[in-house]
């Protein structure tokens, strides 16, 4: 029993919500002729006013052969069943298309905007990247310009050290040359010194005695 009564609940829990099932949809008056917007679900009913072909509606409610239904201007009323499509109309279709198309366009515009900075990047990369290699080859070539100059450099500091040593070798000959010289030039000095005070001594003595 208790169990019959559950399933009867759930029953009427779907019976109340299948209207707001229904409204979860959004329809589209058809291409045919102007719709009539009714006040109540039956062709007697007061026209509130006509609906234009592609009209967005959404269901709220369905009777007999009638769609209660709500406009964008929150306007509520009734409408035939058989003039509401749920299929996209051709109109809304081509307006998203070019929406689409537009929106297309714009992101192609700016990949192309941004395909042109990276041209210019490029270039620019490209640009202090060749400048970068010409500083290199000149400063190599500066490179080995400097080590050419440092090995001639090297000859000739080796050729000026061989003459600075044979220059240093002939001073060493020539200060012991002096050196003799002068102690030549002082023994002959002396000798002769000697010579001549011998000489006056004789000759003083020659004349003492012929004197005494």
């Amino acid at each position: 029993m208790k169990a019959l009564i559950f399933y009867f609940m759930i029953f009427i829990m779907v019976l109340c919500l299948f209207p707001l099932l229904i409204q979860a949809e959004t329809g589209y008056v058809t291409d045919r002729l102007i719709l009539s917007f009714r006040q109540g679900p039956d062709k007697t009913s007061e026209v509130i006013k006509p609906l234009l072909s592609d009209t967005p509606v959404i269901i709220l409610e369905e009777k007999n052969e009638f769609y209660k239904i709500e406009l964008q201007s929150k306007e509520i009323g009734w409408v035939g069943k058989n003039y509401i499509s749920f299929e996209l109309p051709k109109t809304v279709i081509i307006d998203q298309l070019k929406k689409e198309n537009d929106e297309l366009k714009n992101q192609i515009s700016e990949l192309n905007l941004q395909i042109a900075e990276l041209k210019k990047l490029k270039t620019n990369l490209l640009s202090e990247k060749n400048k970068k290699y010409d500083e290199l080859i000149k400063n190599d070539k500066k490179i080995q310009k400097i080590i050419q100059e440092n090995k001639s450099y090297q000859k000739e500091n080796l050729n000026l050290s061989g003459k600075l040593k044979l220059l240093e070798t002939k001073n060493d000959d020539l200060f012991k040359t002096g050196l003799i010289k002068w102690f030549l030039s002082g023994v002959g000095v002396l000798l002769l010194g000697w010579l001549l005070g011998m000489s006056v001594s004789s000759k003083r003595r020659k004349s003492n005695s012929l004197i005494s």
